[in-house]
């Protein structure tokens, strides 16, 4: 779709309820302190002695259980029936027209508890609407594209002589994303993602934040302000497309999964509504906007800090080699994870198994954190897991989940993380700002910030006109 047909749409409808970003914007000391013990290699150094101490640790008094060996967490993510996913319910109320009590929204497939008929359904109707094809066809060239406007956009100047690569790229190219491809007209992309990320920290937090304290009903209630304004934009979406369908028929250019879905519930004889579709786009935008904020945040932080990670990135990017260069970005992600691990809900006691024939009891009700990132760092299955290797086996990560709750947009999240990176570093070097302005200030685990100064390479290539790539060393 050109740039004239994208202003065209965003300026249809009504504006959306507001919801006043600036409360993303707070100083939080926990934020900080939070950060600092989750990079690398302190929180990693962590949760390497309480593997080696303990496989299975139990909280009594929060009725919390952290695995951390690799064959424990893969047990966990791939039993649905035992190991429930908790959100449902935040899920259902962040859906919910007003934030109704009881909340009367639908569960995203992802939230669904069993691999039931509704969540067949449902993940069948999300598979045909976001189709595999569409990565190689679509989903690259629109990163690409978005990348490079992002940041042709921004000229240095002597106020501003450092560019915000959160902010204005990190965030603004998927937020664009869920515009372009995903098809739901957005007026303002940074405040369209900060939203997301408003409700997806309330969705995917801890346990305990959900527990009714005032500090946690603070953050429940600016997730249902923020999720207002992301319901009124996908309605508004929907209805749009659905009146485009009406009037004109099967039009090859509405090829977006929006469009399909409306298509899939026209044809449905009345089986499809519009509920349905609203809460399974809800969804994947809280799964991809929030979720590639943390994981390209994560990556860049982690290249900033690491030279020898950055060089091996950097040679990827310039030789045109995207599977490549995924794979270093991968690895790098690796060392700092996109979160700690998903939690679980213990649906029963249930007995997890280990290659000693021993094992170890969770009870009912318990809160389990399947911990990824100490899993990707398990000396017994992982070989030589504090070295960079680009080239471990599949096998080895864990960055998108396991099981009937994989990430739905894996595909998707990849080829618009690698395009976005192979369009800065092949533009520029890349280096942190001096002082306190160069370090990523975040909200709970959500990147906001990162001031960079960026240094125009010699020679950079136009990707987006399709001009071929100058060679490189081979790196990772």
């Amino acid at each position: 779709m050109d740039q004239t047909a994208v202003e065209a749409r965003r300026s249809v409808g009504n504006e959306p309820p507001a919801f006043d970003v600036g409360r993303l914007e707070s100083p939080a000391l926990s934020s900080a302190l939070l950060d600092a013990l989750l990079r690398y290699p302190v929180g990693q150094r962590i949760l390497d002695v309480l593997r080696w101490i303990k496989p299975v640790w139990r909280i009594p008094f929060l009725e919390w259980t952290l695995v951390l060996r690799y064959e424990h967490v893969r047990e966990v993510l791939s039993s649905s029936g035992e190991f429930q996913v908790p959100w449902g319910a935040k899920m259902k109320r962040v859906t919910s027209d007003d934030g109704a009590e009881p909340p009367n929204g639908r569960n995203f497939v992802l939230g669904m508890t069993e691999p039931d008929a509704h969540y067949r359904q449902d993940y069948a109707l999300l598979a045909q609407a976001f189709a595999f094809g569409d990565v190689a066809t679509t989903v690259s060239r629109l990163a690409l594209e978005a990348s490079e406007t992002c940041l042709r956009d921004w000229q240095p100047t002597q106020q501003t002589p450092f560019f915000d690569v959160v902010e204005r790229l990190v965030l603004s190219v998927p937020a664009m994303m869920c515009d372009t491809y995903y098809g739901i007209p957005i007026a303002d992309p940074v405040h369209f993602g900060k939203c997301s990320l408003a409700v997806s920290s309330y969705l995917f937090g801890p346990p305990f934040e959900d527990d009714g304290k005032a500090s946690t009903a603070r953050k429940r209630e600016m997730a249902l302000a923020a999720a207002a304004p992301l319901r009124h934009t996908i309605r508004t979406a929907m209805r749009e497309a659905e009146q485009s369908l009406m009037a004109n028929g099967d039009n090859p250019a509405d090829s977006s999964p929006l469009h399909r879905l409306m298509r899939a519930k026209r044809d449905s004889c009345g089986a499809i509504d519009d509920d349905r579709i609203h809460v399974q786009l809800f969804g994947m935008v809280l799964g991809f906007i929030p979720t590639n904020v943390l994981a390209a945040g994560n990556l860049l932080e982690t290249l900033l800090d690491k030279p020898e990670f950055m060089l091996r990135t950097v040679q990827a990017a310039r030789a045109g080699d995207d599977e490549r260069l995924w794979r270093c970005l991968r690895e790098t992600l690796r060392f700092r994870n996109i979160n700690p691990g998903p939690w679980r809900l213990c649906a029963h006691d249930t007995l997890l198994a280990n290659a000693h024939g021993r094992a170890t009891r969770i009870r009912k009700g318990e809160q389990v954190l399947a911990c990824t990132q100490a899993a990707m760092f398990d000396g017994r299955r992982i070989t030589h897991p504090h070295l960079f290797d680009s080239n471990r086996p599949d096998e080895d990560y864990l960055v998108f989940g396991l099981g009937q709750h994989w990430c739905l947009g894996a595909y998707i999240a990849i080829a618009q993380i690698t395009q976005m990176f192979k369009v800065l570093f092949t533009h520029f070097d890349v280096s942190p700002a001096p002082g306190a302005a160069g370090r990523m200030k975040r909200v709970s685990v959500f990147p906001l910030h990162q001031m960079v100064s960026l240094k125009p390479v010699a020679a950079p290539y136009g990707l987006a006109s399709g001009a071929q790539p100058h060679s490189a060393q081979h790196g990772g």
